[in-house]
């Protein structure tokens, strides 16, 4: 019996995430009337999930222990998005595995840079020969920080090989936290404790891209690409800047970016928050009485499975400033969005990202397969996409000076 090819597949539909993906999704103007499907390991949670969606996506219910199982899932799409995390205790490489050999593209949103390091090592050959595009960090984790990175550069006009320093400042980030993002953290400090994930690799700024040596291997040396003793500074732009706790994770996408670019020796990159990005996070919860107000307050040590409430999802935000400089030359990317940045917004961005990796062109990309990231493996085609998502009123990317597209 034959099954129907399916335009993509979004694995842990369930979660709280997944189920803002597939809610994305199933109201998306490019899906209707198109085969597509939600995916888990638990069958009731599958078609509870379909009747809240009107039964539109099929449910394919798989364990990932099953490895036949996963490959005839596989086998369906050409786009599988998995939003099971966290990746490196909830067997996200078996699903990566099956896609990287089966030549069907993938994405996440693993923030789990040891994982993301194993997964190249062991999956981007067989990727690159498959077809497949697996694209790491597909959220705000880090589609802003990549692609601004890619835009701000390109807008310099420098010949080959000059030496370009660019920068990334959050200057609005306004969102909560879920019971998966504790869960990441809790994956993390187990691989540190494990030895799974040493001091030095924390510290390699080339985590990505094993035995690298580049133009930030020296100093700083740091994964946020910040002085090693970095916790704040003035700044003449932003007042003052911080640490931000996402800026390890972006920085090494952006770099594993600069690698595939073959730019790695002449541009550093380095991630940041202005004092304002916090004032503003503060002000609005506070506004609204931390959600005691609205009936919905914010659950600062939420249980798994549980995520921001409904008003900070469709209230919160996120912009982000991309810096690049060479010599007297600057050129600045302002990226931003509505939404709770780590889940209204992420949801969004990774299935557009979808969508673009299942509908679009991308033949003109970097790379045609391989583990890649969202410059690389998809570059302009994605911009034009989250730039004309929900009629426009998504996200807004303006260079100075302008970048034609």
């Amino acid at each position: 019996m034959l099954t129907e090819s399916l335009v993509l597949i979004v694995y842990g539909a369930t979660g709280f995430t997944g189920q803002l993906v597939a809610s994305y999704l199933n109201t998306h103007p490019e899906l209707q009337g198109k085969p597509w499907a939600i995916a888990g390991r638990t069958q009731r949670k599958l078609d509870e999930l379909s009747a809240k969606l009107g039964g539109g996506p099929e449910t394919i219910c798989v364990d990932l222990e099953d490895t036949d199982a996963v490959a005839s899932m596989v086998s369906r799409t050409t786009v599988l998005l998995n939003c099971a995390g966290p990746y490196s205790v909830n067997k996200g490489a078996v699903l990566l595995g099956a896609c990287a050999r089966a030549g069907v593209h993938y994405s996440d949103l693993a923030g789990e840079g040891f994982w993301q390091a194993e997964m190249i090592e062991a999956f981007h050959d067989l990727a690159v020969d498959s077809g497949a595009k697996v694209i790491l960090g597909g959220g705000v984790d880090s589609i802003p920080s990549d692609l601004g990175a890619l835009m701000a550069t390109e807008a310099l006009s420098v010949e080959p090989n000059r030496s370009v320093q660019i920068r990334g400042v959050y200057t609005r980030y306004t969102g909560s936290f879920s019971g998966g993002t504790l869960n990441s953290g809790k994956a993390t400090a187990r691989a540190k404790k494990s030895g799974s994930y040493t001091g030095a690799m924390e510290a390699n700024p080339y985590l990505l891209t094993t035995g690298v040596i580049g133009v930030e291997t020296g100093a700083p040396g740091t994964a946020d690409g910040m002085a090693s003793d970095f916790k704040w500074a003035f700044d003449s732009a932003y007042g003052a800047v911080s640490k931000f706790f996402m800026a390890p994770i972006n920085a090494r996408v952006v770099r594993r970016s600069l690698i595939l670019r073959d730019e790695h020796q002449n541009i550093s990159y380095s991630e940041c928050a202005s004092v304002g990005m916090w004032l503003r996070v503060i002000g609005m919860w506070a506004s609204r009485g931390f959600g005691y107000f609205l009936g919905e307050p914010i659950k600062f040590k939420p249980a798994s499975g549980e995520g921001p409430p409904s008003w900070l999802l469709r209230d919160g935000g996120f912009e982000i400033e991309v810096t690049a400089k060479a010599s007297a030359k600057t050129s600045r990317t302002r990226i931003s969005g509505q939404g709770d940045p780590g889940y209204g917004a992420t949801s969004k961005m990774l299935a557009e990202l979808g969508l673009c990796l299942a509908l679009d062109d991308h033949s003109e990309s970097l790379h045609r397969a391989g583990v890649l990231t969202p410059s690389t493996g998809l570059g302009h085609a994605l911009v034009l996409r989250l730039t004309q998502a929900q009629g426009g009123k998504f996200m807004r990317f303006d260079t100075e000076p302008p970048l034609a597209l």
